[in-house]
Formats: C-alpha cells, structure tokens, sequence
C-alpha cells in the first residue's frame, strides 16, 4: 500500500507493507505548486516508481493507494474540487487520473480529514469515538470523527476552520482569498510577520517555542494561543468531544504551544474536551493516506 500527502510545501510518500503491517520506505520533494494536476499527476508516478525501487518492489506489487490533499475533496467521486495552494486544481478528477497511469485502486482525502484517519488508527485517538484532529499548517484545517466515522458536511467542507471569525471587526474584510483565522495564525502569516520583527527565517514552531527570548515573539505566540483557544472552544462547545488532537507544524512547538491554549479554554469551557498533541507528528497524514486506500480495498488491517 501506498500513502501520499500532498502538502503546500512537500509532497511526501509511505510505503507500508500489507503482509508486515509495517513502513518499507518514505521519501519527500518539494510541491511544484505551479505546474497543475497533470504534470504533478507524472512526478508522482515518477517517484512513486523510484520508492518502490528503493525498498525492492515493483509496482505490480501495490494493492492500492491513498492520497491526500491539501483543499476540499469529493472523496466519494475521486475530485479535488478545489486547492487553493496549487494553481489549476480546480474540479480535478484526481483519482481517475492517477488510476489512468497507474492501473491500481486510488482514493484521495483532505489532508486534515487523512490527519484524524491516521490518529485513529496509529496514533492518539486509537481509543476514541468522537474526536476533531486541528491541523495547523499553512492552512487550518479540522478532521471531524463522531461516533467512530468521518464527518464531512453536506458540501465536503466540514472542518475549514481557517475561515473562522473570531471578532466582529473582522466581518466583510477582504483578505485575498484567506480565511480570517489561516490569515491570523496560518504558517505563512506566522513566518512573514516573524521575520519582519527579528530578520529571522522562522518556522512557525519556532516562533511559539523561542517567545522567551524575544519580545516581538511573545507577544506573536500570545495571539496564536488566544486565536486557536477561540477556535477550540467553538469546537467544543458545538461538538463536545472526547479529545481535541493539534498536529501539523506549528503544533510542533509541542506544550510550549498547548499549555497556554488549555489554560485560556479551561476558563472559558465547563467541561473541556482533553487537547492532546498529535502522536504521529508530520506522518499523520500519510498515515491516514495509508488507511484510506486499505479501507478502498476491504484490507483493514
């Protein structure tokens, strides 16, 4: 089996072994944003075949594969209805087109839903039947599971939670195709705003976990808290569940980032869900990738 996580940045790949239950290979490259779905569509298979050669397979050996994607997804009919991250992904019958090549079952996902599919079967919530999985990269995104199954909205657009309002004088702002929170608090804000203030190349990670040593920093890190603690008490207060997981990469900053969001939703939140960080860190999504295409072929394992 094979995963894939298309990200705004990378694009990396897992091999796993149905009979070994276990990882054979994992490669990465950057994502060319800008050469649209077919060209991507090639590189992929590209480095899917180089993969599989690395770790002594040959492509007839693969059962299936999974991909994830950074946009909205119409998982049931293989489309990727929108990307904003990568120029011409627009209604892209993503699986059909990699299924064209390739000749092997296909399935794709939003990369924040494969994040909470890869939590729930390797990671934090193995043990949970209602969870939201936050993504915090160069968008926000939310993997919603109640009672033990997605949730994906009556459009495929449950969990964006990038496009969250969280104050009043935010309404009707134009913000260049952005959601308010992505705008706030998104990889790219957090990075552009962090080398204006200390003429650093910062991950957003590093922003939060070096806030005791630069006082622009700190008061960055303190809107990041207060902003993703709105949004997890809007998560909690409208869902409830068991366990809010915080993954991608400026959940990397680990409790630096999450003990101040506890304690800004404890004051807020009756009874809070537990906010956890994500046990399989930057894989989740492949992860997830993984578990999809398993469950696209009846090989739950």
């Amino acid at each position: 089996m094979l995963g894939v996580d298309i990200g705004g940045t990378k694009t990396a790949l897992l091999a796993w072994g149905l009979r070994t239950g276990a990882v054979l290979a994992q490669d990465v490259f950057p994502t060319p944003t800008e050469i649209g779905p077919e060209a991507m569509v090639d590189r992929l298979h590209a480095a899917i075949d180089t993969l599989l050669t690395g770790c002594g397979h040959e492509r007839a050996n693969l059962r299936g594969i999974g991909v994830a994607v950074p946009g909205l997804v119409d998982a049931e009919a293989g489309v990727v209805l929108t990307a904003g991250n990568l120029a011409g992904w627009s209604q892209v019958p993503l699986s059909d087109m990699i299924e064209a090549q390739l000749r092997i079952p296909v399935v794709i996902e939003h990369d924040a839903n494969a994040a909470a599919l890869g939590e729930q079967w390797r990671g934090a919530a193995r043990n949970l039947e209602s969870f939201a999985f936050v993504a915090l990269g160069t968008g926000i995104g939310v993997g919603i599971i109640l009672n033990g199954q997605l949730y994906r909205g009556a459009h495929n657009a449950a969990g964006e939670l990038g496009d969250l309002v969280v104050g009043r004088e935010f309404l009707g702002q134009e913000r260049g195709g952005q959601g308010n929170l992505a705008q706030l608090i998104g990889g790219k804000t957090l990075r552009r705003r962090a080398k204006q203030a200390t003429g650093d190349d910062l991950s957003s990670a590093e922003v939060i976990s070096r806030k005791e040593d630069d006082a622009a920093l700190a008061v960055m890190a303190d809107e990041v808290a207060d902003y993703l603690a709105m949004a997890v008490i809007a998560i909690a207060a409208l869902l409830d569940p068991e366990a809010i997981i915080v993954g991608g990469g400026t959940a990397e900053a680990g409790e630096d980032l999450l003990d101040p969001v506890r304690e800004r939703v404890a004051r807020e939140v009756s009874a809070p869900s537990l906010i956890i960080a994500s046990a399989l860190g930057p894989e989740a999504q492949l992860y997830g990738a993984v578990y999809a295409a398993l469950q696209n072929i009846g090989e739950l394992i």
